[in-house]
């Protein structure tokens, strides 16, 4: 059982195509009760991540700013948070800019969409982790008393710190990558079972090809931009990146694919210290993905319903809100868009009707927006090593 899951004499990357494909071509042979209990593992390995998640943030958090000394952890952090916002905001419009010189035709969304209708798969069973402590606690507490002993260095902090940092590598490369193969079958299993692939081929495809080539230019450019435009490094980064990328197609989750994402970081940037502490604590709000495909979805359906698209100004006001709101978003399937409704009801007159339309698309895409996430945070983390590398004297290198 173990070597049918792991494949311990193949890279990960080769593991998640032969699971991604081999489910295409052959998971309608496996009997349902069979996909239902694959799908109920993934969503329990989904939960305990999201139940450990605070003490990985806390313990990356906490660590890596005892490295550095006095004010630098708090230039740093305000440096980290900064980046995101602008980030997400720069996003948000460049995504305005895109559907609104180019409308797609969207009419047939209203009438043809029957996802609701379809048999769905039910995982066998349903079991929730208590909620200990939300996120943004432990990243309140991570920093707070992280630039706390980092003003006043203390010998039993500096052996704490130790030990969260060996919780944290025993937890996500001893507990969490092992069974990565294992979690990507379920979903993958869910998203063939519930048809939804033929849907975004058949109904969804304007849509879908302008944002996938929205996100392929903006994600090109911003890989060429933090390797200084070298060719070479830009192959590198994408090359270290392309596992963090296949696991999300396949969880929809940019937290579910964050161990593979701190692993890509850490080969991208040289630093671990960065990477552990970038990619918990942003994974959740750095959100490319969602910032650019929730505008255009946004755009296409007024437009179907008979709206006129937005102006800047409106969209402007809109950004700054939506920065706010994907502070509080959970890397999991389909968190973007519930944090966003109520905004788009408020600054777009988005009625029931079109809120439960654009429920369905973004849902359907989440594949993509979940892969241009994870993408968007791979290029974060080597921008902030880069730009951090004043406030330490470590130095970042790439390796393959």
């Amino acid at each position: 059982m173990s070597f049918f899951f792991k494949f311990p004499k193949l890279n990960i990357s080769v593991q998640l195509l032969i699971i991604l494909f081999g489910t295409i071509a052959f998971g309608h042979f496996i009997p349902e009760i069979f996909q239902s209990f694959f799908y109920a593992m993934s969503i329990t390995l989904k939960d305990f991540l999201l139940f450990v998640l605070p003490a990985v943030i806390f313990s990356c958090l906490f660590s890596c700013l005892l490295t550095f000394r006095g004010g630098k952890a708090v230039g740093f952090m305000l440096l980290l948070f900064f980046i995101v916002c602008v980030s997400n905001y720069a996003a948000t419009l460049i995504a305005y800019c895109i559907g609104s010189l180019n409308l797609v035709d969207v009419n047939a969304l209203t009438t043809t969409s029957n996802a609701g209708q379809a048999k769905m798969l039910l995982p066998l069973w349903d079991f929730e982790f208590p909620k200990w402590i939300s996120n943004d606690i432990a990243l309140y507490l991570g920093f707070g008393f992280g630039s706390l002993f980092s003003f006043f260095p203390s010998d039993r902090a500096y052996q704490f710190s130790l030990r969260a940092k060996r919780f944290v590598t025993l937890l996500l490369e001893k507990g969490f990558i092992p069974v990565l193969p294992l979690f990507a079958f379920g979903f993958i299993l869910k998203i063939q079972f519930d048809g939804m692939l033929t849907q975004v081929i058949e109904s969804y495809l304007p849509i879908m090809l302008l944002i996938i080539t929205t996100y392929v230019l903006y994600l090109i450019f911003l890989f060429a931009l933090v390797s200084n435009f070298n060719f070479k490094l830009w192959l590198t980064y994408i090359k270290n990146a392309f596992p963090a990328m296949l696991m999300g197609v396949s969880t929809m989750s940019s937290l579910a694919t964050m161990p593979i994402t701190i692993k890509s970081a850490e080969k991208n940037t040289g630093n671990i210290d960065i990477a552990r502490t970038v990619i918990p604590a942003t994974v959740n709000m750095h959100l490319i993905g969602v910032s650019m495909a929730v505008p255009i979805m946004a755009i296409a359906i007024l437009t179907s319903f008979g709206y006129e698209v937005p102006t800047l100004a409106t969209f402007a006001r809109y950004a700054i809100y939506s920065i706010l709101a994907l502070f509080s978003c959970a890397g999991v399937p389909g968190g973007g868009i519930y944090v966003m409704l109520p905004l788009l009801e408020e600054h777009f007159g988005f009625s029931a009707e079109m809120s439960g339309l654009i429920t369905a698309l973004y849902i359907l895409f989440d594949p993509a927006v979940t892969v241009a996430n994870v993408l968007g945070n791979s290029v974060l983390v080597i921008a902030i090593a880069k730009i951090s590398s004043r406030f330490t004297t470590k130095t970042a290198t790439v390796s393959d």
